[in-house]
């Protein structure tokens, strides 16, 4: 299943991940590199589609399409 993600880096050199409007909800997730931001985004997105935590969704569920967000002049968190 895809989902959009669009992901920034911020001022203070982590990385924002945003998903929003998918059936996961808004998810928003931070991670010290890049890779790291996009694999929380994608595990959270994965446990909050799983029925059961136990109901064995497999890794390959969640399809993150990722956009880079556009350079601005604001270096804070804002999209």
């Amino acid at each position: 299943m895809e989902f959009p993600a669009t992901i920034k880096r911020l001022i203070d050199g982590q990385w924002l991940v945003r998903s929003l409007g998918t059936v996961a909800g808004d998810v928003t997730v931070v991670g010290e590199t890049r890779e790291q931001a996009l694999e929380k985004a994608r595990l959270e997105i994965r446990y909050r589609v799983e029925w059961c935590p136990c109901s064995a969704v497999s890794g390959e569920f969640v399809d993150l399409v990722v956009t880079d967000s556009r350079d601005s002049r604001w270096a804070g968190s804002v999209f």
